[in-house]
């Protein structure tokens, strides 16, 4: 299976990251949802993740669960991966492909 984060912060980022209704920051919209909220390393994202609780976004970013969670994306290691990454970012051909689309 191939593998590519959309929320990756690259030219090829097709997903922004997102501002819960809780006011926390989370990586994708796709992560404020029922079953990947409950990942205990989501949950560990989360609590550090409350942008009243900050200056910056930037701040929140360099916490040492964000670094981890980019490391593993980056990484593609798919051992520690989120379930809801990997489903959410696999490469899809034929008609469960994803559709991109490019805003400029």
């Amino acid at each position: 299976m191939q593998f590519s984060p959309k929320c990756f912060p690259n030219k090829q980022r097709t997903q922004p990251a997102a501002l819960t209704n809780r006011g926390e920051l989370i990586p994708c919209c796709w992560i404020d949802q029922g079953m990947a909220r409950k990942d205990p390393v989501i949950q560990k994202m989360l609590k550090v993740s409350n942008i009243s609780d900050y200056n910056s976004i930037e701040d929140i970013l360099l916490t040492k669960e964000w670094k981890e969670f980019a490391k593993n994306l980056a990484e593609k290691n798919l051992n520690k991966v989120r379930p809801v990454c990997i489903y959410m970012c696999a490469k899809r051909t034929g008609k469960d492909r994803q559709k991109i689309e490019d805003i400029t």
